[in-house]
């Protein structure tokens, strides 16, 4: 019996493929926080009586820390949890290299700072113990200022979410702030909030203040200028402001061809933006926090007073820090802020340095229950 063979054929045919969905975009960037400011070497002695020339005088109690404005302000980020990074010049001096390395142990970038062979700049802090005054010396010179040309060097706006300025050179200072105002202006998606410090009322700083989002008054310069209290103090800064601006518009040429505007009609007013104004903030542990809101809304924030006084000492800092926390990170409404960032400060100075602030809650809810 022969054996059939059966041949089969098998046609191979072509199947496409179901669409498919694109893939998700990937997640935009974590953005940090960043200070651009100085940062010195504190020597903070502690004593019972006034000094007087000629006067030597012992005592048991002093230290040595990493301060100034903007290097506390990262320090106070840092104990909160918060990402940030810091920019000023720091020194490669021998006497440097333990605030170098407290940089990098508690997590602060400062990779893109420039350094500098000059000696560091430091600060000499005279307390006593009977009185809520210090007597501070310090030693800076343009060696320790950031430049302008330094700052858009290093930056790269996309990583920031939150600038802090330390007024230091109102001039460089101002240049630095217009140039991540322009940035907002063409990628208002990633928009950048912009706060400064004030030691002075000087026109040019009141000029570079009027720029930001935010401006934090500084305790001495309330002392300084012997106004009586936040309320007058904020008034007075935002008088300044609108006069300092005024003074340099009337210095600016007019174009050609001039032709003066029309009256506005009264629906074309209803219909104008209101002009930006920054928000200006002032505290004192011993009367509360008094804010200046961009249409002139004045309010005020309870005092909070320890009961045991260690060290004020970055005080003011730490307010500031804490409020910007609380606004960016922890998304909390203005009033709400300067309550949290009021309970950090009263916090930080129970106990010397800011290690204690890893016990500040991270939210307004837990301050009521800590």
């Amino acid at each position: 019996m022969k054996k059939q063979i059966v041949k089969e054929f098998i046609t191979v045919k072509k199947v496409y493929r179901l669409p498919r969905e694109p893939p998700p975009p990937p997640p935009p960037p974590k953005r940090c926080v960043l200070a651009v400011g100085c940062c010195t070497l504190d020597m903070i002695t502690m004593v019972d009586l006034p000094l007087t020339p000629g006067q030597k005088q012992r005592t048991k109690d002093g230290r040595w820390r990493r301060g100034g404005p903007a290097a506390n302000i990262c320090t106070v980020w840092r104990r909160l949890g918060l990402d940030c990074e810091f920019l000023g010049v720091l020194s490669n001096v021998r006497a440097f290299e333990s605030l170098l390395n407290g940089f990098h142990s508690q997590g602060i970038d400062i990779s893109h700072c420039p350094l500098t062979n000059h000696y560091p700049a430091h600060r000499s802090i005279i307390i006593r113990r009977d009185a809520d005054a210090s007597t501070m010396l310090e030693f800076s010179n343009h060696h320790h200022q950031l430049t302008y040309q330094q700052f858009v060097g290093a930056v790269d706006y996309q990583k920031y979410s939150w600038i802090h300025f330390e007024s230091r050179n109102p001039a460089e200072t101002q240049r630095m702030i217009m140039a991540v105002r322009d940035f907002n202006e063409r990628c208002p998606h990633l928009r950048i909030v912009i706060s400064v410090d004030l030691d002075n009322l000087h026109p040019s700083t009141m000029l570079m203040a009027s720029l930001t989002d935010y401006v934090f008054i500084r305790r001495a310069t309330i002392r300084v200028y012997s106004f009586m209290n936040g309320r007058e103090g904020v008034w007075a800064v935002r008088n300044a402001m609108n006069e300092a601006s005024s003074k340099w518009e009337k210095t600016q040429p007019r174009k050609m061809p001039y032709l003066p505007p029309d009256e506005p009609t009264e629906e074309e007013r209803c219909m104008e933006p209101p002009p930006e104004k920054p928000i200006i903030i002032y505290s004192n542990y011993l009367e509360g926090a008094s804010c200046l809101k961009a249409d002139d809304t004045y309010f005020k924030v309870g005092a909070h007073i320890p009961s045991n006084i260690v060290d004020a000492i970055g005080m003011t800092d730490t307010f500031s820090a804490a409020t910007i926390y609380a606004l960016q990170q922890a998304k909390m409404g203005l009033r709400d802020a300067l309550e949290y960032g009021s309970r950090a400060a009263a916090l930080k100075m129970t106990d010397n340095g800011f290690n204690i602030m890893r016990c500040m809650p991270k939210d307004l809810m837990g301050c009521y229950y800590a």
